[in-house]
């Protein structure tokens, strides 16, 4: 596998958060990512 297809972090979770139909809410756990890792936002 390619160098840039490899991920660099990989957090594992117990839950998501999610909406009220049931869909993973996935700016949230970007949002929760950067702050913990420490990361700037691009």
């Amino acid at each position: 596998m390619a160098n840039y297809k490899a991920p660099k972090y990989v957090k594992f979770v117990d839950d998501f958060p999610m909406t009220a139909t049931g869909k993973i809410q996935k700016f949230i756990l970007k949002d929760t990512a950067i702050a913990e890792m420490g990361l700037d936002k691009k």
